[in-house]
């Protein structure tokens, strides 16, 4: 039987394994349709949320994607990237974001690219609210940051709700009386671009870390996703491996 049992291992983990076995073992092609949400709760005996944070994971792994009121697809698969995942504490991340301060850029309501559409659950053509910071330490610039919220979250804000010293997302989770539960991360490489050389000090075509990161509630509603890019001699990014033994 395929139904899923509670243990040591989280059941939307054990889900996500799941999935993402059959399709590595080619159960689903690249552009195949996964099973309906209601159909993977049926086969695996789990909730909703549990169904919704596995296909979240298979998501930001680049395994599949998710087309609104649609369903979810398997991407074609690039050949030569590995990819890695990682899990720690949001809430000790967040406590490091106080050594940055944040330099207000710029408020707006726009299309977002169709990534930012995808992982914030809009419609096409829906409008986000925008917010550009640069994150400044030591009074050197160290990122160029690109926050995007539904417009009911991003109309909750004003300036100083990014410059006071806190994360954004506290400032979120306290004007929606809700609290973060989750938060997914990709890095890669890229290049500044215009808007992040501009305010980073680089040539456009300079090598960067690009970061993205989506912030979910507990009832898995994606409320805020961050595109950063970090200066290349002021940033790293290093990972203390322990022994589970």
């Amino acid at each position: 039987s395929a139904r899923l049992e509670a243990g040591p291992l989280p059941l939307y983990l054990q889900l996500e394994r799941q999935l993402r076995a059959r399709v590595l073992n080619g159960e689903f092609s690249p552009g195949d349709a996964l099973p309906t949400e209601e159909r993977i709760c049926s086969e695996y005996g789990v909730s909703r949320i549990t169904v919704r944070r596995a296909l979240d994971a298979l998501i930001a792994q680049g395994l599949i994607v998710k087309r609104r009121g649609v369903g979810s697809f398997v991407t074609e698969q690039k050949k030569g990237v590995r990819s890695i995942r990682l899990s720690g504490s949001l809430d000790e991340f967040l406590a490091t974001a106080g050594d940055l301060r944040n330099e207000f850029v710029s408020c707006e309501d726009v299309v977002p690219p169709a990534e930012i559409s995808e992982v914030l659950a809009l419609q096409s053509g829906e409008r986000a609210t925008r917010m550009e910071v640069t994150s400044f330490l030591d009074q050197e610039p160290v990122a160029f940051v690109q926050v995007y919220f539904p417009l009911a979250v991003g109309h909750l804000l004003d300036i100083e709700d990014v410059t006071n010293g806190l994360p954004i997302i506290r400032v979120v989770e306290r004007k929606m009386n809700t609290r973060v539960a989750r938060a997914e991360q990709q890095i890669e490489a890229d290049t500044a671009g215009d808007a992040a050389a501009e305010h980073l000090g680089l040539a456009p075509t300079t090598p960067v870390l690009r970061v993205k990161r989506v912030y979910y509630s507990a009832f898995e509603q994606p409320i805020e996703a961050a595109v950063l890019r970090y200066h290349p001699e002021r940033y790293k990014y290093a990972i203390d491996y322990r022994s589970s033994t």
